[in-house]
């Protein structure tokens, strides 16, 4: 990783996935814009969205690098495609309707990545009502250990930035899973060697409530029997009682606020 200054700042492919969210799209595309780091190429893959959403990413035209709008097989496939046309020595992804806090995120995620020199950085997240923004749920990530794996928890997927080399070296995203190819995928990171990695001790990513993951009994069944299939594919041992511990710690991100509000 080169020292983050000038005329050195090394290019970040940013990753947007949508389909059908016309409402929100917007906000995400303004979002990444206003980010004051200088050198980011910006991705935005759609499903083939029918609800005007295609429409609203064109407005922007002059802003995004990529856009690529075509009938894919669910987000995991639609990020794989943006992950095979970036360009950039660092990767972040932010999907249609979350935001990041602050124009300073995309700064202070390399720059951590660059003190410490590691290959994949992750931070915080708060999920927040789509109607009020008040939060709903505080998505920490300090107590992060390896083993946690094994409880079917993991560092918050849209708060982590990583080199693209990990994807040359382990693979893409899975398409067999509809919920958990993030989870597979550091999986197979995280238990394919050591992993040089770090923290950065700030909420960066603001989402709103909704998704398949948070979405009804049906859906949360299916998250179990996917983490299950993830960790026997991944040859990593686990056991029920131990998938227990995921529902006290989402217990606690429901309980705990941050100190002071981050986010705009």
């Amino acid at each position: 990783m080169t020292d983050i200054t000038p005329p050195n700042f090394p290019l970040v492919s940013i990753i947007t996935v949508v389909f059908n969210n016309a409402k929100h799209v917007g906000d995400t595309i303004n979002s990444v814009l206003s980010q004051k780091y200088p050198n980011i190429e910006y991705i935005v893959i759609d499903g083939g969205s029918a609800d005007g959403t295609v429409d609203v990413i064109k407005k922007y035209h002059n802003h995004i690098s990529v856009f690529i709008s075509e009938p894919d097989n669910g987000v995991y496939d639609a990020l794989n495609k943006g992950v095979e046309c970036s360009s950039g020595e660092i990767i972040g992804i932010l999907h249609s309707g979350d935001l990041f806090c602050d124009e300073n995120v995309v700064f202070d995620m390399v720059k951590r990545m660059s003190e410490t020199k590691t290959e994949f950085c992750f931070a915080d997240v708060v999920m927040v009502d789509e109607i009020t923004g008040k939060i709903i749920r505080y998505y920490m990530a300090h107590y992060f250990n390896r083993w946690m794996f094994r409880m079917g928890w993991m560092p918050p997927h849209p708060a982590t930035f990583m080199n693209k080399s990990l994807f040359d070296e382990f693979g893409l995203y899975s398409t067999k899973y509809k919920i958990v190819g993030d989870y597979d995928f550091f999986l197979r990171i995280f238990y394919g060697r050591k992993i040089n990695w770090s923290y950065l001790g700030r909420i960066t990513v603001k989402m709103r409530h909704g998704g398949i993951s948070n979405s009804g009994l049906s859906s949360k069944k299916l998250l179990m029997n996917e983490i299950n299939h993830a960790l026997k594919a991944n040859h990593i041992w686990s056991m029920p009682f131990l998938q227990l511990g995921r529902y006290f710690i989402r217990l606690m991100e429901l309980i705990i606020r941050p100190k002071k509000s981050v986010c705009r």
